[in-house]
């Protein structure tokens, strides 16, 4: 039997959610997300870098859903992020949204997103334990 485009979106989009969490990312999976703000997975880290997904495996995305993800993720301090199937197998491929996208025009505002090692991240705690 053919899987619909519905389970070879899902696929995708858990396959995204398995690769931010081996980053370091908790990550929340908006199901069937047909709402304003078109994301698909939101992933957090401790280290203050959170993400906004859109899953296309294509990578071809209108301008009304590229924009609405940008201008969204923005409002919440995130990086909007275009995920798509990567050439030949490879892993998944990211792209960071850096700018609107005009309709008709074959401009791609965007820029391959390399996420910051955890590794290099100075942590401190601010809880405090309470001895008694």
């Amino acid at each position: 039997m053919a899987r619909t485009a519905y389970q070879i979106g899902t696929e995708f989009e858990l396959k995204i959610i398995s690769d931010l969490e081996r980053r370091g990312f908790v990550c929340i999976r908006a199901a069937g997300s047909k709402g304003a703000a078109k994301v698909d997975v939101i992933g957090v880290r401790p280290d203050g870098c959170h993400v906004w997904v859109q899953a296309k495996t294509t990578g071809n995305i209108s301008p009304a859903e590229w924009n609405t993800l940008r201008m969204c993720a923005g409002w919440a301090g995130a990086a909007p992020l275009l995920a798509r199937k990567g050439p030949r197998g490879l892993p998944v491929v990211y792209e960071l949204l850096t700018g609107y996208k005009v309709p008709y025009s074959r401009v791609r505002p965007c820029t391959l997103y390399i996420f910051p090692n955890m590794d290099t991240i100075q942590w401190t705690t601010t809880d405090t334990e309470e001895t008694g």
